[in-house]
């Protein structure tokens, strides 16, 4: 779980430091480093969707591992309504930073 934790934490410092970086600069940025940050940003929104996937897997073998019956069905389906919300934080995270950049494009 708290592996799980970390990869989290460091995929979600990642996108919002570049949120940070998109909107550093006082001049506007032009269409070519639109287009770089851009790229950037749908990176990390298939990284983090990945994570996302990673952490479902592991927390769904974790609960075929240390629980049975009912409290196994639970326990699955509890780890992919968290994939679930983890995707769509990626997702918005991803939305958020292209908005950013097309604010500061020229």
């Amino acid at each position: 779980m708290n592996k799980t934790l970390i990869a989290l934490l460091a995929a979600a410092a990642a996108t919002l430091s570049f949120g940070a970086y998109a909107d550093a600069g006082d001049a506007p940025l032009t269409h070519s480093e639109a287009a770089d940050l851009k790229t950037q940003s749908n990176a990390d929104y298939k990284a983090n969707k990945k994570v996302a996937d990673a952490n479902h897997a592991l927390n769904k073998a974790d609960c075929k591992e240390n629980t049975s019956g009912g409290v196994a069905r639970a326990c699955k389906k509890d780890a992919k309504a968290q994939a679930r919300q983890d995707k769509a934080d990626a997702k918005l995270g991803n939305k958020a930073d292209k908005a950013d950049i097309k604010a500061d494009t020229k």
